[in-house]
This record gives C-alpha cells, sequence and structure tokens, in this order.
C-alpha cells in the first residue's frame, strides 16, 4: 500500500507525480513499519508549499486503480522468490515465525505467506485497508526548518482540511509466548549453504520495557560485536568458532524479542550453541559478572556514537514525536536516556542482565546442510527438527 500510494495519486499520473518531486526538488518517502507508518520529505524552504502540498496529495488520495499496480505487484513477487535462496531470509523467517506464532509481527517475515497472499491483494483491498489505517486523527506531524511558524501551520491546515477523520483504530493483539518453544531447535536444511546461520533467542518484553537502558548496556557487554564484548572476545578471539556475533532486542508494542545470531562453520554449531548458553550462564549465575571496567568501555562508546543518530534537527524532532505521542514519554526523553545510562553502576547493570536473561527458554534457528550439522547433535541425543525447503 505504501509503495503504490508514493507512486501515483488520484490526480497525478506515476509519471506526473515523479516528474512535480523533480522540478520543485522535493523527496519524499512513505513507510510501513510492525507498529506504525512513517513518512518524510525535504524540500529547500522556497519550496515548502510544494512539499506540504506533496504530503498532502500522498496521503489523503491515494490511487490503488493505476496502471503501475500490477508491476508493482509483479516486482514485489520476484524480489521475494529471490528470498528463497538468501540464507538469512529463511533464518529471520523461521524464528520469528515460529516465535510470534500466529501473529501479525511474524507475518512479514514469511515468504510463503505473502506470496500466496499478493494474488489477493487488488486494489479493492488496498483501497479497504487504507481507510482502515491511514487516518488523520492518528497523524503527528513535525516540520524542521527555515519557516514563519504561523504561516506554515495555515499552510499545512488548508492542505489537509478535507482530509475527513473516519475515526476508529485497528485491533492490536499482544503477543502470547509459546513455552513449546523453550529449547527447541529448528534446522532448516538447505543443500548449497556452505556455513551455517544461527540465531538463539526468546519472546522479550514490548516497547516501554522499564529497564530498557540497563538491559542495554547490559547485552552490548554481552554481544555487541565488538571486538570487546564478551561473545566476540571468547567465540572469536579465543575459540575461533565464528567470525562474527552479535546479540540484539526488539521491541514492538504488542510483544519483542531477544536473539543471539552469527554465522559458523557448519561442524562447530553445536560446540558454538553450548559456547553462548555458557557465557551467558557465566553473567547471570554471577561467576563472570559485569564488570566496572566493561561498562566504563561501553558507556565512552555509547556517547561516541548515540549523538549521530541525531545530527539533524528534524531527527531530532521525529525521535521526540514517536516517544511522547506513540509511546507517551516526557519531553526530555532523549536526554534522559544519556543521563541514566552515563549513571549507571556495574552491579546494577548486572543485576538487570542476569534478571531478564533466560537461555533456558532459548529457540534455536539453523540453516545449514544438514549432513554436515546434525552429527554432533545426534552424538548428544539432542532432538532437532528438520525443515526440507523443497
Amino acid at each position: 500500500m505504501a509503495t503504490m500510494m508514493n507512486t501515483g495519486t488520484k490526480n497525478y499520473s506515476e509519471a506526473e507525480l515523479a516528474r512535480y518531486k523533480e522540478l520543485n526538488g522535493l523527496s519524499f518517502a512513505l513507510s510501513a513499519s510492525l507498529d506504525y507508518f512513517s513518512f518524510a520529505g525535504d524540500a529547500l524552504s522556497s519550496d515548502q508549499d510544494k512539499l506540504i502540498a506533496l504530503i498532502a496529495e500522498i496521503l489523503c488520495n491515494p490511487n490503488f486503480e493505476g496502471d503501475y499496480f500490477n508491476r508493482i505487484i509483479q516486482e514485489y513477487y520476484q524480489a521475494l522468490l529471490q528470498h528463497y535462496y538468501y540464507d538469512f531470509s529463511l533464518l529471520d523467517m523461521f524464528f520469528t515465525t515460529t516465535l510470534y506464532g500466529d501473529h501479525p509481527y511474524g507475518y512479514s517475515n514469511n515468504i510463503s505467506l505473502i506470496v500466496e497472499a499478493l494474488p489477493k491483494m487488488t486494489p479493492a483491498v488496498l483501497a479497504d485497508y487504507y481507510q482502515q489505517t491511514i487516518n488523520p486523527q492518528n497523524v503527528v506531524m513535525a516540520v524542521s526548518g527555515d519557516f514563519e511558524l504561523d504561516e506554515m501551520a495555515s499552510l499545512i491546515s488548508m492542505e489537509f482540511a478535507a482530509w475527513e477523520n473516519k475515526g476508529g483504530r485497528l485491533k492490536e493483539v499482544e503477543v502470547t509466548a509459546d513455552e513449546a518453544n523453550y529449547n527447541r531447535i529448528i534446522l532448516v536444511n538447505k543443500e548449497d549453504a556452505t556455513q551455517a546461520k544461527m540465531m538463539l533467542g526468546y519472546n522479550f518484553y514490548a516497547t516501554g520495557f522499564a529497564e530498557e537502558v540497563p538491559f542495554l548496556m547490559g547485552n552490548l557487554v554481552f554481544g555487541s560485536g565488538d571486538f570487546s564484548s564478551r561473545l566476540m572476545d571468547n567465540l572469536r578471539s579465543k575459540l575461533g568458532y565464528v567470525y562474527g556475533i552479535y546479540s540484539g532486542v526488539t521491541y514492538n508494542r504488542q510483544g519483542g524479542l531477544y536473539y543471539i545470531t552469527t554465522d559458523v562453520a557448519p561442524e562447530k554449531v553445536y560446540d558454538t550453541m553450548e559456547a553462548i548458553k555458557k557465557e551467558i550462564l557465566a553473567i547471570k549465575a554471577g561467576t563472570a559478572p559485569i564488570s566496572e571496567e566493561e561498562l566504563f568501555m561501553i558507556v565512552n562508546l555509547y556517547n561516541a556514537f548515540f549523538p549521530k543518530a541525531y545530527t539533524t534537527q528534524i531527527k531530532v524532532l521525529a525521535k521526540l514525536i514517536y516517544d511522547q505521542e506513540i509511546l507517551g514519554k516526557g519531553d526530555d526523553s532523549i536526554n534522559a536516556v544519556i543521563r541514566e545510562y552515563n549513571s549507571l553502576t556495574a552491579a546494577r547493570v548486572q543485576e538487570v542482565f542476569a534478571k531478564h536473561t533466560f537461555p533456558e527458554r532459548f529457540l534455536t534457528v539453523i540453516v545449514g546442510r544438514k549432513d554436515d550439522i546434525l552429527p554432533a547433535f545426534a552424538e548428544q541425543g539432542l532432538a532437532v527438527e528438520v525443515v526440507e525447503l523443497f
């Protein structure tokens, strides 16, 4: 839907809309994530009226009957089919669809499901979805640049005056963790794979997790992907099992994920899985707690990189809008994060990371050649579910 909207409108064909952007030096992007839509545009100050008019045209007057409809569907279809051959796409698909189960969060990575659904995405279906989801009462806009505030407010009011408020919101369903995934191992057999890709993880907290900042610092010590992190130091530098390894968190409004991902030689998959668990248990059990030195290094590194996310005023405004309007945080949320992570102690980070890490809940998904991977698991008597792609 987002792609169609930014291609043409009721008043502009595909060629006309592209020409309008080009003549006025405008850029515009519209995208969809799991929890919200976002749009962004740029223009010279002298063309600010053209930009606001463009945004209003695209948001208020979509055309899903354009002659570009079938082409975009086919391009999407071809791109999806390519993903069947990418190891990382298969890894993401089986990991997220298994953990999220029958929840919309798992749909976007489910290649088979999307390919099956594409023929049903008619112009009427997209138009109906637009009516349900793109609603002026839910839109928040930030504008940054050289302009007169009153003039900009009047311009926005004028361009969007006719946009009808349809009311209502889509139903949101909370993610439910399935305990059947605890200690589950899935192997996706890909005969042409030279390496094995592996992801371990479990369902995590939703957006708004109160201890997000200390957990972030603890996780960066554990698996930031930097050579100083525990996972890289021990699994790459010392053991030589992996080339790279990273642990991360995804927060969504209805439930998130904690995960560890790596590439590994097929015959070392089992050893790597056990080594990851050993590293996380060493922190959790307190036999190798997070030290003040490790935290000091991570905080300094974060102080160097964190500001790079906010190099322009519009990026700051976009973050503040999301925090305030979507998450309900205060108006100083960015600085609050900086103050919090700079005031943390190693003991606090250790406590939070240990409390919220659960290696006993790991779902493990592996993509690689089963003939190279299964023997080590069979030797340990571990059950592995094998998925044959074709």
